[in-house]
């Protein structure tokens, strides 16, 4: 059998910076994800500052900040702002409604300490819907012999005393270790009712963005939307809007794309590439037996060309916990991100991101059946995954996409003068990007939730800052919001894009088949022995 890879230059142009990337730092210790919350400003080089000045008299403080997105990153940015008292938010969303049924289970480990510097009663709040993470147990099928033989362990991770013993920011002056398990909806829910509770702040439901400018009349950024109407002025405009971002349209061109602005195209930006891999998960929603669950193990599943994993997820306080398969295999028709197949020659389409998991369980049951045939035909050591799929209240499947991390554009844009110079057009006023929108990564390691709400604490540290610096500044050229931004920029960029380059290993890795899948069991068993599991899961 002769399989052709079909490898374009456009491929190779997408792949060549997350191959740089993947070499620059999958040895780096990402841990410094969590000096955000304790961190100092950077020193800001006469560079930075020379980029970034803006020669006018209009430079006022941040009061009224437009958020794009009400997911994780967005709610989490409302409750972090509003906590100052005197800046002004408005939310805005092109859903009808949150459904807390929506998406599957997440781990908190850093992004708790960011809930916790946002407020500590949030913080308790999220922790007493989840679950506390106790370990991560790893086993594979057996390399010889019968796959009813008892399956071999690779390594076994107690997590609360991992994080006792390796990331101090992880635990609280009481002792509490914060590690958690909850599902996605019901993270959104807490956030959301606890931001109508203590600020009385609505979400605008039901508004697509699809343009951003400058209004010179009103002195700020005015936003239009679908549905004919515009609002603003805003001082600040924050795309929070995940992979399909229209804020990440303007900062990167300067303007909106129509297929955004009117959701009927859903293809990826020009820097994503497919992998190759699909992600299928299924929720079982807990019964009266799951009520007085007390903590979630992570069972890591390893079978041949395919990797799987259960756990429970908090579900709210005082609710039974969840249960949540995945399973994570290579796609027939792919080798890595490269088809088999000329595009021009296949009928076959990669799967498309899940932009807002609007998926539920309208799958097809006959796709179920084909993800429980992959079960077999992989030969994975458990029969966990199949109940739970079999009697799943929601069924997912995603293709995995890899986002190209570098951006000549970054995360920042300032907003320009309608028909003016370059020099004469400077505004001070800003479009800048967090979660998703910035840094969407692979889900390998579990990280995205804990990185939007970090970018959350951040991004509010730099805005607070810069109005103290107004405050307390004698003249315009003291103050320079553009040069914060960039910090956090720089600040989240490390970290996050660290965390991509490990998943994009992590994920050819576990679901390699063959030889590959046999040095992927070897390669777990002797990173758990010699302690380096334990610190690339602390990430």
């Amino acid at each position: 059998i002769t399989v052709t890879l079909t490898i374009t230059a456009a491929n190779m142009g997408k792949i060549a910076p997350l191959l740089l990337l993947l070499l620059a730092v999958l040895t780096i210790n990402s841990s410094c994800a969590f000096s955000l919350v304790k961190g100092a400003t950077k020193r800001t080089t006469f560079a930075s500052r020379l980029s970034a000045s803006s020669e006018n008299n209009e430079l006022q403080p941040v009061r009224k900040v437009a958020i794009i997105g009400s997911g994780i990153c967005g709610l989490s940015l409302a409750h972090a702002l509003l906590k100052s008292g005197d800046i002004e938010i408005e939310i805005f969303d092109s859903r009808t409604e949150l459904d807390e049924k929506v998406g599957s289970g997440i781990q908190l480990t850093g992004g708790m300490v960011a809930l916790r510097e946002i407020s500590p009663q949030l913080q308790r709040n999220v922790a007493d819907a989840s679950l506390p993470l106790e370990r991560v147990i790893s086993r594979c099928r057996p390399w010889f012999g019968d796959n009813s033989n008892e399956p071999w362990k690779l390594l076994e991770l107690d997590i609360q005393k991992a994080i006792r013993g390796y990331v101090e920011e992880l635990i609280t002056e009481d002792g509490e270790v914060l590690a958690y398990t909850i599902l996605r909806g019901t993270l959104q829910r807490i956030l959301h009712e606890e931001l109508m509770k203590e600020h009385d702040t609505q979400i605008n439901f039901g508004k697509r963005l699809s343009g951003l400018d400058y209004s010179e009349s009103d002195s700020g950024i005015s936003l239009q939307f679908t549905d004919g109407e515009s609002t603003g002025p805003f001082d600040l405009v924050v795309g929070c809007d995940g992979i399909k971002s229209v804020v990440k349209d303007y900062v990167n061109t300067g303007k909106t794309t129509s297929s955004n602005a009117d959701g009927v195209e859903t293809k990826g930006p020009s820097s994503a590439i497919y992998s190759g891999i699909r992600i299928t998960f299924a929720i079982q929603e807990g019964d009266e037996a799951d009520r007085d669950t007390a903590g979630a193990q992570f069972t890591q599943l390893f079978g041949n060309g395919a990797y799987a994993l259960t756990s429970m997820y908090g579900a709210g306080k005082g609710e039974p916990a969840a249960k949540g398969a995945f399973l994570i295999y290579g796609d027939e028709n792919y080798v890595g991100p490269f088809p088999k197949r000329k595009p021009e020659e296949s009928s076959v389409k990669p799967l498309d991101e899940n932009i807002d998991w609007t998926q539920d369980n309208r799958v097809p049951k006959d796709h179920i059946n084909e993800c429980l045939e992959v079960l077999q035909a992989a030969s994975i050591p458990s029969n966990d995954i199949a109940r739970i799929v079999e009697k799943s209240n929601r069924f997912f499947d995603l293709g995995v996409y890899f986002h190209n991390p570098f951006s000549l554009s970054g995360w920042v844009r300032e907003f320009s003068k309608p028909n003016s110079g370059w020099f004469s057009g400077k505004t001070s006023k800003y479009a800048v990007l967090a979660g998703d929108a910035a840094h969407a990564m692979p889900p390998f390691l579990g990280q995205g939730g804990n990185q939007a709400i970090q970018d959350a604490v951040c991004l509010s540290t730099k805005i607070f800052q810069y109005n103290s610096q107004f405050q307390e500044s004698t003249g315009a050229d003291s103050v320079d919001l553009k040069v914060l931004l960039k910090e956090y920029e720089n600040r989240r960029w490390l970290p996050t894009a660290s965390i991509t380059a490990k998943s994009v290993f992590l994920g050819y890795l576990e679901a390699g088949s063959s030889f590959f899948s046999n040095f992927r069991d070897a390669f777990f068993f002797v990173m758990g022995k010699v302690g380096v599991a334990e610190k690339v899961f602390m990430d």
